[in-house]
């Protein structure tokens, strides 16, 4: 449990009761959607790669399909085996690009999991040998070393590998 805080006010909108965005975030990402905020990696006809703008770890991705589903099983054949292919692809992009030593990696289905937006998507969370420092050890805090931008720049440079 963390003992220390760090506010961050502009997240209330998206946490509270004040949400800018009514309906599926996922949806509005996937229609371009300008009062959703996103950074998308990759966008075919059947799912994107973004970026999560609240993520758990540098370089946290999510794999999600265009069309929206709240379970695998509710996938066409093609949507499935596209959406696997997708989720490997993306693994072999951040490793190329972050050169993360390991992964946390899968899907919360359904809302006693901890799903917090019902549109089916897979996170993948890459993890680095030296990310604990101080404040995640002592304080409690979790430091992220580079902003979203400096790391979707760096994500981008190898988008390619997310093409088939």
């Amino acid at each position: 449990m963390y003992r220390d805080y760090l506010w961050s006010p502009g997240r209330m909108k998206w946490v509270g009761k004040r949400k800018p965005y009514k309906g599926c975030v996922f949806c509005g990402i996937a229609r371009d959607d300008p009062r959703v905020p996103k950074k998308v990696i990759y966008r075919d006809s059947l799912l994107m790669v973004i970026m999560n703008i609240f993520p758990y770890n540098v370089g946290h991705l999510q794999v999600v399909p265009l069309r929206h589903v709240e379970w695998p099983e509710q996938l066409t054949e093609e949507e499935f085996t596209h959406f696997c292919d997708m989720i490997k692809r993306t693994i072999r992009l951040l490793r190329k690009a972050l050169s993360p030593v390991g992964f946390n990696a899968g899907m919360n289905l359904g809302s006693s999991s901890g799903q917090s937006i019902t549109h089916l998507h897979f996170q993948i969370v890459p993890r680095y040998a030296k990310e604990a420092g101080f404040m995640e050890s002592l304080m409690g805090t979790k430091v992220m070393p580079e902003t979203l931008d400096q790391t979707y720049k760096r994500i981008m440079r190898h988008a390619d590998i997310l093409k088939k």
